[in-house]
């Protein structure tokens, strides 16, 4: 009885760290005393001599997951990046076509989206005072955001020539709806809220000149990310879109607040909220699914 006990006892502790390792491995790059305590106590659990070969096996995995690096994961990263930039002069914007526009910046969304530790989900921390120092990550993403909607406006509005902003406005949507088929919710949102602005709407004589089929696009792309309903189009969109995917993180800061203002910690019995945990947990492993399947798009230095 004693045997079986233990059997059960081991079985479930590797269960529970295996789906820890797997499942938020963040945890592990970003704490190297967490990784080798793990490692340590996984390698005395393998000296038990009554240890079955099974079991042995899941450890030895566990193991391996936690001390190699992932040969799937060679992207570029963010860093990378931006040290290739320094001293690159850009080409200027008519030299790219609109899909090398589109590709680049999916890389660059899911690059500043995928280092969003999950931490930072919790607490509503982006709404404080402090929200630099507590989601430094959060704050970045929504600072990239605002850069490439003000990219975009600025690259319509510094054409004087009626011709070439209407070029520039279409070629932008031509660059939103090819996000759109790359799964890039986030960039369709950039480049519609620029188009959104004051000082782009407010150019009655260039909009003239947009054509039919533009203007019918941009309706259509405003519908899918619009705020209506919850984000209603937007969530249909996610829930039958297969990763990679950049979704828009506005729509899940929004969640999450609504579940922590609408949702004590604790029930009336002083007891743990699991309801409240488990809603939380919902989101953040939706955005983990989105954050761990990387992109095949070679950065283009240029």
């Amino acid at each position: 009885k004693e045997f079986v006990i233990r059997r059960a006892a081991t079985n479930r502790v590797l269960n529970v760290l295996r789906h820890w390792v797997s499942k938020h491995s963040q945890d592990f790059e970003t704490n190297d005393e967490l990784r080798c305590k793990v490692v340590s106590f996984l390698e005395e659990v393998m000296h038990d001599p009554e240890l079955l070969t099974q079991e042995r096996k899941a450890a030895a995995n566990i193991i391996r997951t936690l001390t190699q690096e992932d040969p799937g994961d060679n992207q570029i990263t963010l860093e990378e990046i931006t040290q290739l930039a320094e001293g690159v002069k850009a080409e200027p914007f008519e030299n790219h076509s609109a899909l090398e526009i589109a590709e680049q910046l999916t890389l660059l969304d899911h690059l500043v989206f995928k280092k969003i530790p999950y931490e930072e989900f919790f607490g509503q921390g982006w709404m404080k005072l402090e929200k630099n120092e507590r989601t430094p990550y959060i704050m970045k993403t929504t600072k990239h955001f605002n850069d490439i909607s003000n990219l975009i406006a600025s690259e319509i509005i510094r054409n004087e020539d009626i011709n070439a902003r209407v070029s520039t406005i279409e070629k932008w949507v031509a660059v939103a709806d090819i996000c759109r088929c790359l799964h890039n919710y986030n960039a369709v949102l950039e480049i519609t809220s620029s188009m959104n602005r004051s000082a782009i709407f407010r150019l009655k004589k260039t909009w003239l000149k947009v054509s039919k089929q533009t203007k019918a696009l941009i309706d259509k792309l405003q519908k899918l990310v619009s705020s209506e309903g919850r984000f209603k189009n937007l969530r249909e969109a996610l829930k039958n879109c297969d990763p990679p995917c950049v979704p828009y993180l506005g729509m899940y800061l929004t969640d999450l607040a609504f579940i922590e203002e609408g949702t004590p910690n604790y029930t009336e019995d002083g007891l743990v909220n699991f309801s409240k945990m488990r809603m939380i947990s919902h989101i953040i492993r939706e955005i983990r699914q989105f954050q761990q399947t990387a992109y095949k798009i070679e950065h283009q230095v240029k």
